[in-house]
């Protein structure tokens, strides 16, 4: 198995409201010999307010995210595409677990492309971020880690490369491309300075590294961003199909390992809950005890966590009690009315529908609004399949559909609800608050921004029909 190294550059940090504007890719071979790298980049959809403090961050001027040769749905397709051909491979990210997968995944979805394309289809996925926080609590000794003026470690990507003696300037630290050329070098110093660390987690890469570690129900050590836990796993999760409950062994079961499933499920909910949730797809930090007990902080005698595992096993309820509380763990949670953020609520997507939906990428434009109403039976996809319509090709939809989609356009950019969502009153607000803390020779791109913003909020003013250019043009 090769391996696929990427990296994105967004409109913000919120997967369900921002988009990807550029993806890096870089494919070895399982010899780590490189074999292609490819940048694409796209323009912004017309929906979506980028974040001034990521547009400064990354460089990018209002100017790149009108003139690009890609639409969203265009570059998102080719990601797509990309992942299909190099099936199967290892996925190599730095914070991709937590970030980028979650960013791609989610505009897969709001582009009608598979949306687990990165995960059921036989890649591995490894997140270098997640190894080295491994490595530190493990092999500390292996890596230079820097620090900060507290003396709180710092795991930027490019100050950590920089430690190392891998040339990654903080110019280049926010372009995919040298992020993804600087990720595969540090993925390679960590193979060879910590070969088992990364050994376990490139098993780990793949749900059935971790599930088999859990299989056998014995103490375990789990990590965190920062700290190592002791841990039993138990039961699996009634509420994620991918996920092991585990017990954290730090606490006495005496505590909770009589309660009833309410006032367990009320310990559950509090700041010292004993669950830890593993999720076995999402490369997790997990040692078996001979591995990492050694660096556990304060730790107890083995015995001691030994003795409460036996407990927890005997009890004649808990096992029970246990499965009732997390059952109903997120029974008030409120769904969000908005499609884009119902990707994990509204349940996996029906075969029927992904092959329409592949369908819908497939027939013209001037068919897709008919197709829509007869052939996708999902309500979320419909409404983003409209809305794909929308953004690139508008003159495609009937005269109501099109009214509609301008409605949701001047909602979406000009509303002063309280929505998740950036909107240009929120990002003009930023604007003045960013004025008055960067640094003078950071104005002049900030009032660039600006004045790009107000002339957005003026042409809605004025009517949408101009706004879908941008992200069709």
């Amino acid at each position: 198995m090769g391996f696929l190294y990427y990296d994105l550059e967004t409109s913000g940090l919120a997967p369900c409201w921002d988009v990807p504007l550029q993806a890096a890719f870089l494919q070895t071979n399982a010899d780590h010999r490189l074999q292609r790298e490819l940048v694409l980049r796209c323009r912004l959809p017309a929906h979506v307010v980028p974040s001034p403090e990521s547009l400064m961050i990354t460089g990018v001027t209002p100017a790149m995210l009108e003139h690009q040769p890609h639409s969203h749905l265009e570059m998102m397709a080719q990601a797509a595409r990309i992942l299909t051909d190099c099936k199967p491979t290892m996925l190599v990210g730095y914070n991709s677990t937590r970030f980028d997968d979650e960013m791609v995944r989610q505009s897969f979805f709001q582009t009608l492309l598979p949306p687990y394309a990165a995960s059921m289809t036989g890649h591995g996925r490894l997140d270098v971020l997640t190894s080295l926080r491994a490595i530190v609590m493990v092999e500390p000794e292996t890596v230079v880690i820097p620090r900060d003026a507290a003396g709180k470690a710092v795991l930027k990507l490019g100050a950590v490369c920089r430690a190392n003696g891998i040339a990654l300037s903080e110019d280049d630290a926010h372009d995919a491309l040298a992020d993804v050329r600087a990720t595969r070098e540090l993925f390679m110093l960590l193979l060879d300075r910590a070969p088992t660390t990364m050994a376990t987690m490139l098993g780990h890469a793949k749900k059935s590294g971790p599930i088999a570690l859990m299989e056998a129900g014995e103490p375990l050590i789990l990590g965190g961003t920062s700290r190592l836990t002791p841990v039993l796993p138990m039961i699996a999760s009634p509420t994620n199909p991918a996920a092991r409950v585990c017990i954290d062994l730090s606490l006495d079961p005496a505590g909770f390992i009589d309660l009833a499933a309410p006032d367990l499920l009320v310990r559950i909910r509090s700041n010292r809950s004993p669950i830890r949730q593993v999720k076995t797809n999402a490369m997790p930090i997990l040692f078996a005890w001979h591995q990492a007990a050694h660096a556990l902080v304060d730790p107890e005698p083995d015995h001691v966590y030994r003795d409460r595992a036996r407990a927890l096993w005997a009890h004649p309820t808990f096992l029970r009690e246990l499965a009732l509380a997390l059952k109903d763990q997120y029974a008030d949670r409120e769904l969000s009315p908005w499609p884009e953020a119902q990707l994990y609520s509204g349940g996996f997507v029906s075969d029927a529908d992904a092959a329409a939906c592949q369908r819908f990428h497939e027939i013209e434009w001037k068919f897709r609004e008919n197709f829509t109403a007869w052939h996708i039976r999902d309500p979320r996809l419909r409404s983003l399949a409209l809305r794909q319509i929308f953004l690139n090709v508008p003159e495609a939809l009937s005269p109501e559909a099109r009214r509609r989609g301008q409605d949701w356009m001047r909602h979406r950019l000009t509303t002063e609800d309280e929505v998740p969502w950036l909107t240009i009153p929120k990002a003009l607000a930023r604007c003045d608050e960013l004025t008055a803390t960067i640094e003078p020779g950071s104005l002049a791109a900030l009032d660039e921004i600006r004045a790009w913003l107000l002339q957005r909020r003026d042409a809605l003013s004025q009517g949408v029909d101009e706004l879908p250019a941008l992200a069709a043009s």
